[in-house]
This record gives C-alpha cells, structure tokens and sequence, in this order.
C-alpha cells in the first residue's frame, strides 16, 4: 500500500432494489417536476405494507429512523421516514435527496434503495441500506471499546475522503458531515449518509450555515451563501480531529462561542489570511479579539508531522486554499507508517462489548 490506498475500496455497483414493487398513482410536489414513481427505478415505488420495523435506530432534523426487514426476502433495510412540519405536504428536502441518491453509485456512499409510501403523505420513506456501525460510536470514550489508533483513523479517514472526492467531482456538496452521518457495514466498509441537506454544487446562493455547529466551515459561520466543496473537506477535518483527541474539536452551544474558540485555536481571520472576509455578510456581527498565532502544531503536538501538516491544510481559513479530497488520498499522512488496516480490522473497533 506503499501509494496510502486501502484495499478493497473500490466504487461500488448500483444499488439493487429491495423487494416486489407495486404501481401506485403518480404525485407532483410543490408544482416541481417530481413525482414519487419518478424516484424509484423505472416508474415504480414501495408500499410501507410490504415492510416490518424491526427497531427505532434514531432521528435527525430530517426524520426518523428504523431498522426494517422486507417481508417476502427478509432482507434488512434501514427505513428512514420523512419529518413533516405544519401545513406541509411533502418536505422541499425529499425529491433533492432521493434524486440525489439513487444517481450516486461509490463503496463509500449509502446505498439507495427507493422509496416506501403509505395511505398518506405523512407516511413516506427512503429505503437505504442498512449499517451496524456508526463512527459515534467510536469517538465516544464510554462507548469504545478498543483504543483507537493511527492504522484505525487513517482507515477511516481515506474512506471519508474517496466518498468525498466522489461527491464532489459529481458536483454534490453534503453540506452536514459530522460522526453521526458516518455509518459503516458488517464488513467495516465506510459509507457517507445522512443526505438530508446535501444540494447540486450552484453559483446560486445557497442555505447559509446548513451544517451541524461543531462541524460548521467559518466561512458559513459568517454568514457566507455562496460556498465550495471546502465546506465539506472542514467538516471532514472536525471528524479527523475527533477521531485524534477522542472529543469534539469544537463544541459549542452559538455561533458566537463557536467564533471564540476558531480565534483560540487557528488565530484571528483577516484579509491576508482570508481574502474577501471583510465583505462576509456578518463579519461585522462579531467582535474579534487579537489573536495572531495558530496553535493546531501546539493541540496536535503528540500526533505524528505529516498528521499535523495534513491538519494545517485542512483547517485554513480561506476556503480556495483549503485541500481537495483528491489531494487528501496522496498526502504523506496515507503513506507513512503505521499504513491504514482493512476494513474488516475495523470491525472489532466498531462492535459494542455485548456484540463481541
């Protein structure tokens, strides 16, 4: 592996559909040119019905998820069930996502599956792929159970970062990496989820701040609403970080304090550091103390070099300096010793003790 690539990592095939499906009447939402049928394969959908919940899994701003078994194969699903806000027919966020998924065909992006609906648009679903593992997990210090190390991290960083480069050369921005959106399979094989906010790469303006604070790029911290796939290489820092310290980088609960502790860190923004900044929209929102230097070598300073240098270019301020994905698989953190495990080595890491 002397080029930092991890084996079997490869981009994955289409996704195969889960189950029979049944023909069901074609729906338009919000006067847009997408129907449900149009969001499975060949103008078909699921019926909630031929699904049994097995096990509520979790919830984020985008709805609700479960464990599910499709009844005729007893293949296992994960059943994720759309949050619906007052007065709403079917959430804006819906159609993006599942057209969005079921283009996206690469070993280290969630698998779609289609969509599932009920007797009402209140009941309606997007069948992914179901994973064990979660990186939570892992970075949790009461919940791990074996002690993290550089063959683990880099394992799971060059998967995060060839799911990236990904995304990105098909022009998708994520827009909300954090460690609950990392999920892995049986086989440890990483796979970016949690589409719910992704968008089109556009010169348009864009949703300011759709990430999770503690993973939030400073330009979207300052109210930037034409941003870059560098949104999402500083957010795959933020989990970097995590995976190093064993806690958050940054954790706060307002933007404000989450200002404060960039400044700490990485010093005061400015023009020579970040051109442009002066013109952000809240730039003048926040008072920003003197703070010359950047401590990342000082907080990293147990870490291997080429682990702190891979730092420093991720978290730059300057959102067209900070690196690509691409660039992210070549650099001498992937190469050096310890290399990367496999990601079946990662298995045991990502077990619960009672799963042992």
């Amino acid at each position: 592996m002397s080029d930092g690539s991890i084996p079997g990592i490869n981009p994955g095939p289409s996704a195969d559909s889960a189950g029979n499906t049944q023909d069901i009447e074609v729906m338009t939402f919000h006067g847009d040119q997408y129907m449900i049928p149009a969001l499975h394969v060949f103008g078909k959908c699921h019926l909630i019905s031929e699904f049994e919940k097995i096990s509520f899994i979790g919830e984020g701003s985008f709805g609700a998820v479960y464990k599910a078994k499709e009844k005729q194969t007893s293949k296992i699903v994960a059943l994720k069930k759309l949050k619906f806000q007052k007065e709403e027919s079917i959430p804006r966020s819906f159609p993006r996502e599942a057209n969005i998924l079921q283009t996206l065909k690469h070993d280290n992006v969630i698998k779609f599956l289609g969509v599932a609906v009920g007797r009402s648009f209140d009941s309606t679903y997007i069948i992914l792929e179901f994973c064990p593992y979660e990186l939570s997990k892992v970075t949790d210090d009461e919940l791990a159970r074996i002690e993290i190390n550089h063959a683990h991290i880099k394992c799971i960083m060059y998967q995060l970062f060839y799911g990236l480069k990904y995304l990105h050369e098909n022009f998708i921005l994520h827009r909300d990496l954090n460690v609950n959106n990392i999920l892995f399979t049986e086989n440890g094989i990483l796979r970016i989820a949690g589409f719910g906010n992704c968008r089109p790469t556009s010169k348009d303006d864009l949703t300011p701040n759709p990430v999770s604070r503690g993973y939030s790029a400073p330009e979207l911290l300052f109210g930037a609403t034409k941003y870059s796939t560098a949104i999402d290489i500083w957010s795959a820092g933020c989990i970097f970080a995590e995976l190093l310290l064993k806690r958050p980088l940054f954790k706060s609960d307002s933007d404000n304090n989450m200002i404060s502790k960039l400044v700490d860190l990485l010093g005061s923004p400015n023009e020579t550091r970040w051109p442009g900044f002066s013109h952000l929209p809240l730039t003048e929102k926040y008072e920003l103390r003197a703070q010359p230097y950047n401590r990342l070598t000082f907080k990293f300073n147990n870490q291997p070099p080429t682990c702190i240098a891979l730092l420093h270019k991720i978290f730059l301020y300057d959102p067209n300096r900070r690196i690509t994905a691409g660039k992210c698989l070549v650099n001498s953190y992937f190469i050096d010793r310890p290399t990367a495990c496999t990601p079946e080595s990662l298995v045991a890491l990502l077990k619960k003790p009672d799963e042992i």
